[in-house]
């Protein structure tokens, strides 16, 4: 992602209204994707955890020490955010993923693609998912994952490359003729 320039969010550090706007309209569509792959797609649960992000984003501002990327910054609160929603909504019994199940139907067009893989993030746990998006996705580094999620990068290359294994070997049985790489 393209950072928004040092002058700007230093002003925006500093209380300018107008700065922290071209703050939130620079990064809010980044924030908002990811936040919405993480949460299976519900769209008013990611409006949410978005608005919920830039209040704490704007509250921890003075905090900002550019020792990373704003845009990391802002996606370790963003991830904080969905995690303690998540948790916070499993305690209630708010949150239900998605429970339908693969009929083992062979699908070719690109909408029940879609649907495939919709289908196998959504099975996934939601740090799980956050990590596979984030990597995969959104092109974060391991470094900057670690930061964001306060994992080792060894260990985020080995619980990605499990997680895509497991993924594989999910598509194979529902695919046997395919060659998954």
């Amino acid at each position: 992602m393209e950072e928004l320039d040092r002058i700007t969010i230093q002003r925006a550090i500093k209380g300018d209204k107008r700065a922290f706007k071209a703050l939130y309209d620079h990064y809010s569509p980044f924030i908002w994707r990811v936040l919405f792959k993480m949460v299976s797609g519900d769209k008013n649960l990611a409006e949410e955890l978005l608005q919920e992000t830039f209040v704490k984003i704007h509250y921890a501002l003075k905090t900002f020490r550019a020792e990373s990327s704003f845009s990391t910054w802002a996606y370790r609160i963003a991830y904080n955010v969905t995690m303690h929603s998540v948790e916070k909504r499993k305690k209630h019994s708010v949150f239900t993923p998605y429970e339908d199940k693969f009929t083992g139907n062979h699908r070719t067009d690109h909408y029940e693609d879609t649907e495939i893989v919709r289908r196998l993030l959504s099975e996934l746990s939601h740090e799980d998912r956050f990590l596979l998006v984030a990597k995969e996705v959104d092109d974060f580094s391991y470094e900057d994952l670690s930061e964001i999620t306060n994992i080792s990068a060894g260990a985020l290359r080995t619980r990605l490359h499990r997680l895509k294994e497991n993924i594989r070997s999910r598509l194979v049985k529902i695919f046997p003729e395919a060659k998954v790489r």
